[in-house]
């Protein structure tokens, strides 16, 4: 297949990016530095920024690894024609798996740090900066020609009498639910596990608005800090000191590079701001039962998951600045409160979208006819239950 051929690709690109320098500098006097691509979370972790270093980590090394292994692991599990339960579960995770996955915010993080860095040093480019480059166009290439639904159904329902498939809510009435991993409808009572990739299946978010709610609010106390705080502190030639966001934002604008100075203000400023306010809007209409602009709604609920990961931008160009320019007083970038403070909210509002149920927009204005519960009907195909009568499709 296409997207195992692409991933496999994307693999190797990635595991070369990994050995390769990355990034090389030189100043005057004779000095020079280079980074590969876990130099930056080690001097995030040496300065004390434990949480910046596991954050970039995690979303520079780690996820997208996964993301990789488990496409490629998967087509080979299938050809054996036996898929372990691990494997299902990385699978069924795997659009989350690739939201938080963040190759491309970071090339695009690096490339202002390196921009920033040519106005007072003399940088080269490194073959792992390359190498990351082609690894995210094939996973760019993964998202687009995989279809995970040819892959689950090849995999081979559980008995119904399974007890992992047993544990369902006893109190709640059986309907027709899609399963969330695997797309698989079948008819099943709330909290039940789906026989097909084990997760369990609900009709709804459990406490979607109040979870959504609380991370909202945090994301909000976080966001005072992370704008007033400075994010890092720049030494040039024994003179600096700390900047802010906004700060960082004039100093593109005085070295000239308005399209970048631009690019951090809306990653930076204004779509934290912008989701902030959407999903507060979003509750509100929900709570109020609001019967109008349904479709804006929906939409605009699309666009704020859609936008939500490219505000790292800021916390990958810190990285960067962090792991080349140490010289002491010839050039040297310390990381700042700010920083975690605004990778905190960040994280906070991508996982406050995650929660987020966008079908109560339309429970609450009542023209939601998946609430009620509905009858088995026969089934369609030899061999298999009633539950399997349904059409296999993700749930709106």
């Amino acid at each position: 297949m296409l997207c195992t051929i692409c991933a496999v690709s994307g693999l190797v690109l990635f595991l070369l990016a990994l050995w390769s320098p990355a990034v090389s500098v030189w100043m005057q006097g004779g000095r020079f530095g280079r980074s590969d691509i876990l130099t930056g979370p080690t001097r995030l972790r040496q300065s004390g920024f434990w949480e910046l270093s596991v954050a970039t980590l995690t979303t520079l090394i780690i996820l997208p690894l996964v993301k990789l292994v488990t496409v490629i692991a998967m087509a080979v599990a299938l050809r054996l024609g036996q898929v372990p339960r691990l494997l299902k579960a990385s699978f069924a995770s795997l659009p989350t798996i690739s939201e938080w996955a963040m190759v491309d915010v970071f090339l695009l993080g690096a490339m202002i740090a390196l921009f920033r860095l040519k106005v007072w040093m003399v940088v080269s480019f490194g073959p792992a900066l390359y190498a990351l480059g082609g690894s995210a166009l094939c996973s760019i290439a993964v998202d687009a020609s995989l279809d995970r639904f040819v892959f689950w159904r090849r995999v081979a329902l559980l008995p119904e009498s399974s007890a992992k498939h047993a544990h369902a809510i006893d109190a709640a009435p059986a309907r027709w639910l899609g399963c969330r991993g695997c797309g698989r409808v079948a008819f099943l009572r709330d909290g039940a596990r789906c026989r097909r990739c084990e997760r369990r299946v609900h009709a709804r978010k459990p406490e979607s608005q109040r979870r959504t709610l609380a991370l909202i609010v945090s994301a909000a106390l976080l966001a005072i800090p992370a704008n007033l705080l400075p994010v890092m502190t720049i030494t040039k030639l024994g003179r600096g000191g700390p900047s802010t966001i906004l700060g960082g934002t004039v100093e593109l604008i005085q070295a000239g590079l308005w399209g970048l100075a631009l690019l951090v203000l809306v990653a930076s400023v204004l779509v934290p701001l912008f989701k902030l306010g959407a999903l507060s809007y979003l509750l509100v209409s929900i709570q109020r039962g609001s019967r109008t602009g349904l479709m804006f709604r929906t939409r605009l609920y699309r666009v704020v998951a859609l936008i939500g990961r490219w505000s790292m931008i800021d916390i990958f160009a810190t990285m960067m600045l962090v792991a080349l320019a140490r010289f002491g007083w010839l050039g040297s970038v310390r990381p700042g409160l700010g920083a975690s403070a605004f990778c905190g909210v960040v994280a906070l509002t991508m996982w406050a979208s995650h929660s987020f149920e966008p079908r109560a927009i339309w429970d609450a204005a009542g023209l939601n006819p998946a609430l009620e519960s509905n009858e088995p009907g026969e089934s369609s195909e030899p061999g298999e239950s009633s539950d399997d009568a349904a059409p296999r499709a993700l749930p709106a």
